[in-house]
């Protein structure tokens, strides 16, 4: 407990099923948490937790992710209300849908502009705080999907793969301001306890049997059975992945920088 005691975090993407989790986790361990999402409505997960720390220790933001101008004015309402920056997770996502000859562009382009472009934009917003303060904990919320061939949706895959890319060269460029950048791509999670929310912008489209991970139609975890190589363990609980973040925000991963962390179950293994 305490890892993350005096840290401020900003999840963009923060009422997602994996950002309502992270936010008990990250308040457990002492953090302030400022959640940024597009509506209202996606913070109703975390009312009950969100008053039970008050707003001394957690507050909402309405932004997109998709909005340069929303991104910089979530930074400041942070540092406004917190004093500091220590962590931004990018968690926000769009799955998108279509096999790979008949993709859907508009499904393409906002897959772009909130998987990838809107880590981007998260990053851009934060910087001048970072850099300020010489440090601080990036971490891009990418997935198995964009690391190995998973038979998602085109859009979901190739924007996933940027992101982990994109992180690699902001690692870089940021090192020597004391800022590690990180991708974490996790394999299919346990998100059935949550009721999904419809992608905003999403566009109709008929679904192949079966469905794509996350989309409406898709049959569950159930797939993936067996593809794990963890004994009678096919798929993470989000509290699982929740620990992982906050492994990557906490001073405990100071070392760890450029690096996709994958956490799958053996799914995809590397040399």
């Amino acid at each position: 407990m305490n890892r993350l005691i005096n840290k401020t975090a900003v999840f963009v993407g923060g009422g997602s099923s994996v950002g309502s989790v992270a936010l008990k986790s990250y308040l457990e361990e002492g953090a302030n948490v400022v959640l940024v999402d597009i509506d209202e409505k996606y913070f109703e997960r975390t009312r009950e937790l969100r008053e039970q720390y008050g707003p001394g220790r957690v507050a909402t933001f309405i932004g997109a992710c998709t909005n340069q101008a929303d991104m910089d004015a979530a930074m400041k309402f942070a540092v406004d209300t917190f004093g500091k920056i220590d962590v931004l997770i990018n968690l926000a996502g769009f799955h998108g849908s279509g096999h790979a000859e008949d993709i859907v562009e508009e499904q393409w382009n906002l897959a772009m502009d909130v998987t990838c472009s809107g880590a981007y934009r998260g990053i851009m917003a934060v910087l001048p705080y970072m850099k300020a303060q010489k440090s601080g904990h990036i971490v891009n919320f990418t997935s198995l999907g964009g690391r190995g061939n998973r038979g998602v949706a085109v859009s979901y895959a190739a924007w996933k793969a940027g992101c982990t890319g994109m992180t690699k060269a902001f690692a870089m460029a940021l090192a020597p301001y004391g800022i590690s950048v990180t991708a974490f791509a996790p394999g299919t999670l346990d998100t059935k306890q949550f009721e999904r929310i419809p992608e905003k912008g999403s566009v109709p489209f008929k679904m192949p049997p079966g469905g794509f991970p996350g989309m409406p139609g898709f049959k569950g975890p159930a797939l993936y059975n067996g593809q794990s190589v963890i004994k009678d363990r096919p798929i993470a609980t989000l509290e699982e992945i929740a620990g992982a973040l906050v492994y990557l925000g906490s001073d405990e991963s100071s070392y760890l920088t450029g690096d996709c962390v994958d956490m799958n179950g053996g799914i995809l293994m590397q040399t």
